[in-house]
């Protein structure tokens, strides 16, 4: 995905306050990047060959709130079950999916293309972004899921997605629960999951 931090692609000092700010910055992050896709964003150089000021006070408000957000993944080495796991085998544990290790991974027996995976967090923890990502050597094989907290008496459905990929970010508004559940609710093959990652933006 190929976009200017600016209106157009070269700088212009009548565009100093069009600079895009933090939120449209956020928005195309989780549009592009949280989508799978590659970011190229443009930051043409003013006349000085520097990056102006404006442009560089949001870039780097940009780091530190994405910095922040991603420093601590809240579902790791949370107690991970699932409704199939792959010959019962624990090379393909759902525990996989929060050891941060892309290289490990939840899977599901052949023929099996929907599936639950519950993390059971020990505790109440507050989020508002979840990350999945599949394991692609193996090829993208989801088509679509959906995101459920307990609410200590029932789940109650908060995202829904058509594909996950290298990667997806779902954001929402802030949950508090000690259970989130993935549903594949579709997919090509038997789903291989490395990682349901749990995260809170500052």
């Amino acid at each position: 995905m190929d976009v200017s931090i600016r209106p157009g692609w070269f700088y212009h000092p009548s565009e100093d306050k069009a600079v895009k700010s933090l939120a449209q910055l956020l928005k195309i992050y989780y549009q592009s990047v949280g989508r799978g896709c590659n970011l190229i964003l443009n930051v043409p150089p003013d006349r000085r060959g520097q990056i102006h000021e404006c442009d560089a006070k949001v870039l780097r408000e940009w780091h530190r709130v994405l910095a922040a957000t991603f420093a601590r993944d809240l579902a790791r080495g949370a107690t991970a079950t699932a409704s199939n796991t792959r010959g019962q085998d624990p090379q393909f544990a759902p525990a996989n999916c929060v050891d941060g290790d892309r290289q490990t991974y939840w899977a599901t027996d052949d023929g099996v293309t929907t599936a639950e995976l519950v993390l059971d967090l020990g505790r109440p923890v507050t989020f508002d972004v979840v990350r999945l990502r599949e394991y692609l050597p193996l090829g993208q094989r989801v088509n679509s899921v959906a995101l459920d907290s307990w609410d200590g008496q029932a789940w109650q459905e908060f995202a829904t997605a058509t594909s996950i990929g290298n990667q997806r970010l779902l954001r929402t508004a802030a949950i508090t629960s000690a259970k989130v559940r993935l549903r594949i609710t579709a997919a090509a093959a038997c789903p291989a999951i490395s990682e349901l990652g749990l995260f809170r933006s500052p």
